[in-house]
């Protein structure tokens, strides 16, 4: 498994293209998930994964296939952000990532997965 910091540096910069998110946003997206060091991916899919379970499902998280949601599921039993931020990458969704780390993320709140450094 690479660094976290490989992730950050190098698949961060192909999330969005510029006429997406405003530079100031996309900058402080990119501080922020690289400040909170994976707790902002892991507690995204913890969420997700909770509101799913009760029926009222992220429409992002929604639009996934079983297969892309088991390899979401895995990464956070092995907590890995790395592999949530790829994986959401990948299937388009970055840009919830930013949205929940400068909106939804509270780094005040107790957290489920203290793992993450």
């Amino acid at each position: 498994m690479q660094p976290l910091n490989y992730y950050y540096y190098n698949v961060l910069e192909s999330f969005e293209k510029p006429s997406d998110v405003p530079a100031v946003q996309l900058q402080e997206g990119y501080d922020l998930l690289y400040r909170y060091g994976g707790r902002v991916e892991i507690d995204l899919i913890e969420r997700a994964q909770a509101a799913y379970a009760q029926g009222q499902s992220f429409p992002w998280y929604d639009a996934l296939d079983d297969e892309q949601r088991d390899k979401l599921r895995q990464a956070l039993s092995d907590i890995n952000p790395a592999k949530i931020l790829k994986l959401m990458q990948r299937n388009g969704y970055a840009s919830v990532l930013y949205q929940h780390a400068r909106k939804g993320y509270q780094p005040g709140q107790p957290e489920i997965s203290q793992a993450v450094p």
